[in-house]
């Protein structure tokens, strides 16, 4: 995925599918009604997102406490990240280029 591509939360199909595009070959991905997730894989770096359909970041990680709703997934394919925007914060995902270039 080499273009950049803002979509609001209400479209939750063309999240998965942008989602799941740019995660391909990358590691675990789970696709549902209502979440979605990517999980790297061992011997890579442990790291991953979650996002669900009401825009709620799921921490992955212990020391990341957010607690908003996001109203915009805005993938930035070059750089191989996810900016969430919501009315009072943005958080920034980005894949670890060790994980990249395994693809």
């Amino acid at each position: 995925m080499n273009e950049n591509i803002e979509i609001k939360i209400a479209d939750w199909n063309s999240i998965c599918s942008v989602f799941t595009e740019m995660f391909d070959g990358l590691g675990k991905i789970d696709v549902t009604d209502d979440i979605i997730a990517y999980q790297s894989i061992k011997p890579h770096v442990a790291t991953g997102i979650s996002l669900d359909r009401k825009g709620r970041l799921l921490a992955n990680m212990p020391l990341h406490s957010i607690e908003t709703e996001f109203e915009i997934v805005h993938f930035l394919g070059r750089s191989q990240s996810i900016k969430l925007i919501g009315k009072n914060s943005t958080y920034v995902y980005k894949i670890p280029q060790e994980i990249i270039n395994s693809r």
